[in-house]
């Protein structure tokens, strides 16, 4: 009878034995979050350098064959323009709602999509990674975690083959309409483009300072970092003695494929989250006779990066302007407002009360206004931007040619 007895616990030891290791064997493991798109709105906490960056998404997508492994997409979100034109910019443009909707640009400087494949750590509802990816000459290190609801998500980037990185230029010394640079030509009354300029850029708009004065008052310094980012020195007002360095993640850059081109890169939920006020734009006086088609020319470059050039002139001072390619649309859609009387006669007093000793000069300024259509009409270049100097002699040095 013991014998029996012993027999039969020892089967029954063996049976739990076996129906454990089978259940150790045919247990799997499952990542908790599906396949989900992530947005500011939706749970995403993304930085960028140690810093919040707004107006992007992140795709997470699960590997339908093994559970510890996931891709991470990121790219841009949708961005509408309406949002920062106003409604009482749009009530006479119906039907072009849709055409101010566009993709933000996308995390990476330069590239609409970044691609992460990432391995994860599954604890409970909860999973987290962290990595590093070379991609297209840059060096990507990530580090996050996620729920269903929730995904939060650190970059820090290097990209060493971004011909500005760890530079840094101040504006030249201030003189007649420096450090401002600008070039108008045209085959209808040629001078009249650069006559204007000049007395726009000479006129005492602030505190008896004409614009280029202002610029240099408050712009200081101009940083290319390491990671894309674009970084301002400057002071909130004239009378600040305090320097501030700007946000980061409000304007990237990226070396351009033209010869001495680069990429600028805005995030405009970023910029409007920080600091920008749409009210003095939706309630512009003669807003309504800007030729929306000519501005929506220029949304593809919100996504794929406004275009910038520079020169440089071999001793440390370059100039970075934007062209034709920007500028052309821009004048062409503020044409009809120079066709406008009121429009001219509002702007006429506002430039004499502003030119002090040149205002006899502004004066005779009505018919070179009248003709800005033709003058815009007729442009065969067109560039405007900054001049600056190189803070140490070797910045010009780092730039790939």
């Amino acid at each position: 009878m013991k014998k029996e007895l012993f027999c039969y616990l020892t089967f029954l030891l063996c049976v739990a034995i076996c129906f454990v290791s089978c259940s150790d064997k045919d247990e799997t493991i499952v990542c908790p979050i599906k396949n989900f798109t992530f947005t500011d709105v939706s749970g995403l906490a993304l930085t960028y350098s140690g810093k919040p960056m707004l107006g992007k998404k992140v795709e997470f997508i699960p590997d339908a064959a093994d559970a510890t492994k996931a891709r991470l997409i990121l790219s841009g979100a949708l961005v509408d323009l309406s949002d920062i034109l106003g409604s009482v910019a749009m009530n006479s443009r119906a039907g072009i709602t849709d055409l101010l909707k566009f993709a933000s640009p996308g995390v990476i400087p330069g590239e609409k999509t970044t691609e992460l494949h990432v391995t994860l750590n599954i604890d409970g509802d909860m999973v987290t990674f962290s990595g590093e990816e070379e991609q297209n000459g840059g060096i990507i290190r990530y580090n996050g975690s996620a729920t269903k609801s929730f995904l939060k998500l650190d970059l820090n980037v290097a990209l060493p083959e971004n011909g500005f990185a760890d530079t840094s230029w101040n504006l030249v010394p201030q003189k007649s309409v420096e450090p401002v640079y600008y070039v108008w030509k045209t085959s209808a009354n040629p001078i009249w483009g650069s006559i204007l300029v000049r007395v726009i850029f000479t006129a005492k708009v602030v505190d008896n300072k004409s614009i280029p004065q202002l610029l240099s008052a408050i712009l200081k310094e101009v940083r290319f970092l390491p990671d894309g980012n674009i970084q301002a020195v400057y002071k909130n007002g004239i009378a600040d003695a305090e320097w501030n360095d700007s946000d980061l993640n409000l304007a990237m850059y990226r070396m351009g494929e033209q010869e001495n081109q680069i990429k600028l890169f805005l995030n405009l939920s970023q910029i409007m989250d920080t600091a920008m006020s749409v009210t003095t734009l939706s309630r512009a006086s003669g807003i309504s006779s800007v030729d929306i088609k000519e501005l929506l020319k220029l949304i593809p470059m919100l996504s794929e990066g406004i275009p910038l050039y520079y020169e440089q002139d071999g001793n440390g001072g370059m100039k970075v302007y934007v062209g034709e390619d920007v500028l052309l649309p821009l004048l062409k859609a503020v044409k009809p407002l120079f066709e406008d009387e009121e429009f001219v006669n509002g702007l006429l007093e506002m430039l004499e009360a502003q030119a002090g000793d040149m205002a006899s000069l502004v004066k005779a300024l009505k018919p070179v206004l009248k003709s800005l259509p033709k003058v815009i009409d007729g442009t065969t270049e067109v560039k405007f931007g900054i001049m600056f100097t190189a803070l140490q002699p070797s910045a010009e040095t780092n730039i790939l040619k």
